[in-house]
């Protein structure tokens, strides 16, 4: 079972290291990945072991609090996340307001004590004790760091608070004690004034990440006119129910998934498909919740509600690709938990260097406030940051284009792809078949009579080029066909009117050992030159009819084709003549063909010896080749958005969008290194900065103000790097 957990108190990379192995410690939790980004963990337990409370505890041992504990289907439209970021921004600006006006005053009162003309004008112990006074409430103000680091030392953890407050504190504690001349109130308050600062900008940009999420959410129309009996009521979309009558008038946006059953219009879907057209839709129509009417009203029956409706689909897909973790964010993490231990020793040896080699009469203070500038500068908020800001705003920008990364592998690993593999039906071609030939090989029956034993037939299959022939060939009464078998890859077989009768390629009549003849496989050659399958019609043991099936190309293939860089294969269960005249058009070089659903897993699993393989399908018949793909490409319509498993679904079917997901994978995995970069370097230079490793060098060392300033900006560097990403949008 999959849980969410939404905490209070994280701030660092450290925090999402010291959550995750307590949880994995946990008995009865399977896996577990936590978000600095959301606040929240995803947690896999065995319900019967790891109950809520155990979960709890698991946070409270960490240090931190839980504010909620649910099912992810349970709060699918929920704005809970947004809200809370939103509640800890205000928290911070209060603080803020609270700070910054006497981290002014303190500064301006500490700066006038060092004007030779000004000094004697202050008493010493009288300005301390003003100082004292003014630094208080500051103090008070930053207290969430306090609180942090007392439950994280509760716990033998160290965290970025723990920094924070071992570096504001005792240069608080120092000034308290050691009195006037040696007092660094100015250092404490434009300490934590900074860094609330930093914490305030880094939750306001924070928030904005999620802004494709957001929006997402807010595409859900409150009410819907519900009709019982002729009488329509406007209720909350939460009460409608499956097969209830909802009235849509124009301008309105569609309360939820369902069929059109009187009227019709045209929908806006580009909200959800990134499709700029608005689509025609009539009876029989089926309409998405959260797309927008736009001239006619019309009548629509549901057929999805809540969670189980397409744009719940679609917000899980984007949920889950922001919650999961990247295979490089995971490398950053594991430095993370051990970064705060080493700045603490690294703070520690500053202090003893500095106090042993130091000037004697301010040895003390040097060693002090190159240890502060050690503990203060030192980030892992930037560490923490650094991929899942990109992911959530690269998934975002994907997800307005209608393009659906299911996990942040998938977006890291995309872009690095050697070898594109696409399936043909549904894929490359626009998977509606049409029957352009039909051709009687046997006066042994009526041609009448076998046409509506074809449609009674094939009336049993879901398979497209089924569905080309039933709605081809009309029957002339109603039959039933009885010992119905789908054969995969093959076709099926059955009885219709007391006939046995086999419907599909030539491997389904070599199973039977059937004659082919020679006027028949010259039908089939014909269509294979003209890219059309051939279906043949057995009936009691004689080739009767063949059918010659044709899918049209998608009209963007070749280009999109054309312009990609990898390594293109077209993959087929179709003979090989077809295969090759459909590659010629697409502009495909690599043809495998005659491959069976089971097998296209092979193959690709072949095909990863060479590199890095993308699979793209339709997410029906390829499955497990998409499972076996470092990527799979679901091409879909939105309706399939709901059941994809895919790495990535597609919300349209246009091809176009495959080197739309290579460029957003790209853009993303290089903001990521550059965010890890500037995190890394940042860290590697300011520590032994602050340390006065260079002091022989630059001939200063790096006051506590400084580091502040610097630290708060590191982190904001990083979100604002990130939020770049949302020009792909």
């Amino acid at each position: 079972m999959n849980k969410n957990i939404d905490i209070d108190g994280m701030h660092c990379a450290a925090c999402v290291q010291r959550v995750e192995s307590e949880l994995l410690n946990t008995p009865g939790v399977v896996s577990a990945t936590v978000n600095l980004i959301s606040n929240r963990a995803t947690v896999t337990v065995d319900p019967n072991i790891a109950s809520d409370d155990v979960l709890s505890s698991a946070i409270d041992h960490a240090g931190y609090r839980t504010e909620a504990i649910y099912e992810p289907r349970e709060r699918i439209f929920s704005t809970s996340a947004a809200d809370r970021q939103n509640v800890a921004a205000s928290e911070i600006r209060r603080a803020l307001f609270i700070a910054a006006p006497l981290t002014v005053v303190i500064m301006a009162l500490s700066m006038a004590t060092m004007i030779p003309s000004l000094h004697h004008a202050f008493d010493p112990t009288t300005t301390n004790l003003i100082l004292f006074v003014l630094t208080l409430p500051v103090v008070w103000a930053g207290r969430s760091f306090y609180v942090g680091a007392w439950r994280a030392a509760r716990h033998f953890s160290a965290t970025m608070d723990t920094l924070v407050t071992l570096g504001t504190g005792s240069a608080f504690l120092y000034s308290a004690l050691i009195g006037p001349g040696a007092a660094y109130y100015d250092t404490t308050a434009t300490i934590i004034t900074l860094i609330l600062l930093g914490r305030w900008l880094e939750a306001r940009a924070k928030s904005r990440t999620a802004e494709a999420l957001q929006a997402l959410l807010e595409l859900r129309a409150p009410i819907a006119h519900r009709r019982r009996n002729g009488v329509d009521t406007d209720v909350p979309i939460d009460d409608l129910l499956v097969n209830d009558t909802v009235v849509i008038r124009p301008g309105e946006r569609i309360p939820t998934d369902g069929v059109i059953i009187e009227g019709s219009t045209s929908v806006d879907e580009s909200m959800l498909t990134g499709e700029s057209m608005p689509i025609s839709k009539g009876a029989g129509s089926t309409l998405t919740g959260g797309t927008m009417n736009t001239t006619g009203v019309v009548v629509m029956s549901v057929t999805a509600v809540g969670a189980d409706t397409v744009l719940a689909g679609i917000i899980r897909a984007v949920e889950r690709a922001q919650e999961s973790k990247a295979p490089i964010q995971r490398l950053a993490d594991r430095i993370s938990g051990v970064f705060v231990p080493i700045v603490l020793g690294i703070a520690i040896l500053t202090f003893v260097v500095w106090y042993v080699v130091g000037d004697p009469d301010t040895a003390l203070q040097q060693a002090l406030v190159s240890a502060i500038s050690v503990l203060i500068i030192a980030c892992p908020c930037a560490l923490g940051l650094a991929t899942p800001t990109a992911i959530i705003v690269g998934s975002g920008a994907a997800a307005r284009k209608g393009i659906l990364f299911t996990t942040a592998e998938s977006l890291e690993v995309l872009h690095q792809a050697d070898e594109i593999i696409f399936d043909k039906t549904g894929t490359i071609t626009e998977g509606r078949p049409q029957l352009q030939r039909t051709t009687f090989h046997s006066p042994r029956f009526n041609e009448t009579d076998v046409l509506s034993w074809v449609a009674a037939l094939e009336q049993q299959s879901e398979h497209p080029i089924a569905r080309a022939i039933s709605q081809a060939v009309t029957p002339t009464s109603v039959i039933a066909a009885s010992e119905v078998r789908a054969i995969v890859g093959k076709g099926i077989v059955g009885v219709v009117d007391g006939h046995r009768m086999r419907i599909g390629n030539e491997a389904l009549m070599s199973d039977a050992m059937l004659l082919i003849p020679s006027a028949v496989m010259d039908s089939v050659h014909d269509d294979a030159g003209q890219a059309r399958t051939t279906i043949l019609v057995a009936i009691d043991g004689t080739i009767v009819v063949s059918f010659g099936i044709a899918d049209t190309i998608r009209p963007e293939a070749h280009s999109v084709i054309s312009g990609l860089s990898q390594h293109v294969v077209l993959l087929t269960g179709d003979r090989d003549e077809t295969a090759q005249a459909i590659a010629r058009q697409a502009g495909i070089e690599t043809v495998i063909s005659g491959v069976l659903p089971e097998g296209k897993a092979a193959v690709v699993s072949r095909h990863q010896d060479r590199g890095v393989v993308v699979m793209v399908g339709d997410g029906i018949n390829d499955a497990p080749a998409l499972a076996q793909a470092d990527v799979g490409i679901a091409m879909g319509s939105g309706t399939d958005v709901a059941k994809s498993t895919a790495d990535i679904t597609l919300v349209r079917a246009d091809l176009r969008l495959v080197p739309e997901a290579i460029r957003i994978s790209a853009a993303t995995v290089r903001t990521i290194r550059q965010n890890l970069f500037f995190a890394f370097i940042y860290n590697v230079l300011g520590i032994p900065l602050a340390a006065g490793v260079f002091v022989s060098v630059t001939g200063w060392t790096l006051s506590p103000m400084v580091a502040a300033a610097a630290m708060a900006l590191s982190s904001v560097t990083v979100v604002t790097n990130a939020l770049r990403l949302k020009r792909l949008a």
